[in-house]
């Protein structure tokens, strides 16, 4: 995700020094550092302000859209962009490969670009990826400190049915989800509502949560029990586990 998320920036950046400087100067202003440096200094501030602006609007209107990702793998059912749902599986023609040129495994063209969509994906084997420097090359997750995924960092692992990610609410910050209390989640276990930003989004803006349900079927079921508009309330709310043993087969993870 950071890498899309970098990609992103970086185009926004050219848009923004594109909006402030006519075009026949573009090229001999980038050359300049000061410049350069000026524009991006221009934007944080811009970016701030937004930030705060999205921050106030989201905890005061407490009301967000709910959207739901999950982590895609080699040889289940999942779901692209145009909502086809398709099998990830097939002739294992694509190459997972490190920024180094090395190959981690071979994959279906299907299951190779699902793992470039969501910038993450599980193999059979119980290797995980991620994208690592753009969008052709993955490294392997360390799955003693993050077994179900990578959320904003390195350092800051995702949970299952408790991470959600948002771009106007700070990482760290625990939140309770009205409609989500009571809700029977497809392992079984009910949940409290109360969930955590562990991570950022790269395809939306402000005023959103997405909740992190780890599979594509988990998603399936949830879909017509959740609104696409909930409640919202910061709470210094009890996180639970909602991780089952079928959870973890599924996670290719042993005890």
């Amino acid at each position: 995700m950071a890498t899309q998320k970098g990609l992103i920036e970086s185009s926004e950046l050219l848009k923004f020094s594109i909006t402030l400087i006519h075009p026949v100067h573009i090229n001999s202003l980038i050359a300049d550092k000061t410049i350069r440096g000026l524009v991006r200094s221009s934007e944080q501030r811009i970016r701030t302000q937004s930030t705060n602006r999205q921050t106030h609007q989201a905890l005061n209107a407490k009301k967000a859209a709910l959207t739901q990702y999950w982590i895609p793998k080699e040889g289940d059912k999942d779901m692209l962009n145009d909502g086809k749902t398709v099998t990830l599986n097939g002739p294992k023609t694509k190459e997972l490969k490190t920024v180094k040129g090395k190959t981690i495994s071979k994959v279906s063209k299907t299951t190779f670009e699902k793992f470039q969509m969501e910038g993450t994906g599980l193999l059979k084997s119980g290797v995980m990826v991620n994208l690592d420097s753009g969008e052709n090359t993955f490294l392997k997750v360390d799955r003693n400190k993050a077994p179900y995924g990578l959320g904003s960092s390195d350092n800051n692992p995702l949970v299952p049915w408790v991470s959600v990610a948002s771009n106007d609410v700070k990482v760290g910050r625990r939140l309770y989800i009205k409609e989500l209390d009571g809700v029977k989640l497809p392992d079984g276990k009910k949940h409290n509502g109360c969930v955590r930003v562990d991570d950022e989004g790269w395809s939306f803006g402000g005023c959103q949560l997405d909740f992190f349900v780890l599979q594509y079927t988990a998603y399936k079921k949830l879909q017509d029990l959740l609104p696409d508009k909930v409640s919202v309330e910061q709470k210094d709310c009890k996180i639970l586990n909602y991780v089952t043993n079928a959870v973890k087969d599924w996670a290719v993870i042993d005890d």
